[in-house]
């Protein structure tokens, strides 16, 4: 790996806004542990609503898995909605993907609004077939897909793949209305409207414990305190380092990625999937190509909170670069990951604790830039009391261990109940 002269995601070319640690007391109606893009979205939906919010990163935002992905925004899973309706039923299903489209679409409203410059675009995206196995079973996806109201079809391999590529694929599927962006530039410019509406946001500023006392949490940092009445847990991967009920729940899954240099050809036209979802790449407006995944190759090494890339995942990757790019191309970035992945592949979204007011979203299994703006959403109803009824599927409650641990359950370091 020595030809990357750069370790860390091409999405950091460019240096952000800083934000201070927190220093001395404050109030507020809600601290939001986490900024990625949970957080960064609620802070911002929040505010919008005239709460008053705080956020703590423990170390930039965007510094973790919301800064070192691909920027896609896909509305469905990876997986043929056939096997998603075998995990989660049919209302199980159509939810995620619901939330895949509305997420998106509070994408594009953020967009819109804050005025932001991050190479949104509504490109569609592809989902590549390495066998006829894989090709099958997404096509005995699309009638119950297509009945559901989410648009996709099969379409060419030729046109879609370099000429040379096209050997190494057997379908393609079309779905229209998903798109990409830059996820870092996202982040930042919707943290700065979220500042602009009263935010108060945080960097280095790592929770130590909490506290529950007359009816407040009282979250601790290294050099400051914030008094909430409620909690909202937006770390992800790392929720379980906050709330140990949550480590059967939520595992750590390292993803990894790299990026050549400008290629000056068209690779990709769109966000691409392949191998069930295993690989990935699209090509940037720059012309640098983004590729990534290939887990699968060494799935049992490619766990825990690790953040560097690895010789035996980036060799892999670089194969599936020369399927694409047969001539090479230099590689300027490597870069990894964690993402975090739920038991049974849904979200949490919803209380953990609503009599302690402890909330969180968190467990996208390797989807949340493109769910997490719309969980968000819901969830900021729900602090408010109000319905929200796109996150019922996501109710952390679904799991024993949580509705048995809410009473003297351990939550920030504190015991409570």
């Amino acid at each position: 790996m020595s030809d990357a002269s750069l370790k860390h995601p091409v999405w950091w070319r460019e240096a952000p806004p800083a934000y201070p640690e927190l220093h001395g007391e404050l109030d507020a109606d809600v601290v939001i542990v986490g900024g990625g893009i949970t957080g960064v979205t609620l802070a911002y939906t929040l505010a919008e609503q005239s709460a008053t919010v705080v956020m703590l990163e423990a170390d930039r935002i965007a510094s973790a898995a919301s800064g070192r992905n691909a920027g896609f925004l896909l509305a469905a899973p990876a997986e043929p909605y056939s096997e998603a309706i075998a995990m989660w039923n049919r209302d199980g299903a159509r939810a995620m993907v619901t939330t895949g489209r509305r997420a998106h679409q509070r994408v594009k409203e953020l967009v819109g609004a804050l005025e932001l410059e991050c190479d949104y675009r509504l490109t569609g995206s592809l989902r590549l077939c390495r066998t006829e196995e894989e090709a099958e079973d997404q096509r005995a996806s699309l009638p119950e897909l297509n009945a559901d109201g989410f648009r996709m079809l099969e379409t060419q391999v030729h046109g879609n793949v370099p000429v040379e590529s096209e050997g190494h694929f057997k379908a393609a599927f079309l779905m229209p209305e998903d798109g990409e962006f830059h996820p870092v530039k996202f982040l930042h410019g919707v943290a700065v409207g979220a500042a602009g509406l009263g935010a108060r946001l945080f960097e280095h500023s790592s929770v130590k414990y909490g506290q529950w006392r007359a009816g407040l949490w009282h979250v601790h940092t290294a050099h400051g305190v914030v008094r909430a009445r409620t909690v909202v847990i937006a770390t992800n991967a790392y929720a379980p380092k906050l709330v140990p009920a949550l480590s059967r729940l939520i595992a750590p899954r390292r993803g990894q990625l790299l990026c050549t240099a400008p290629i000056d050809r068209t690779i990709a036209a769109r966000p691409t999937y392949a191998h069930w979802g295993y690989q990935s790449w699209r090509q940037l407006p720059d012309s640098r190509l983004v590729i990534g995944g290939w887990r699968d190759v060494a799935l049992d090494t490619e766990v825990g909170f690790e953040q560097n890339p690895t010789e035996q995942i980036q060799s892999a990757i670089e194969s599936g670069l020369r399927d694409l790019v047969p001539e090479g191309a230099a590689i300027e970035h490597r870069w990894a990951g964690t993402m975090g992945f739920a038991r049974d592949g849904r979200p949490l979204v919803g209380w953990l604790d609503p009599e302690h007011h402890v909330a969180i979203s968190a467990g996208y299994t390797g989807h949340g830039m493109g769910m997490a703006p719309a969980c968000t959403l819901d969830l900021a109803a729900l602090i408010n009391w109000k319905p929200a009824p796109g996150i019922a599927t996501f109710d952390p409650a679904r799991f024993n261990e949580l509705r048995d641990a809410r009473e003297g359950t351990v939550l920030l370091g504190a015991a409570v109940g």
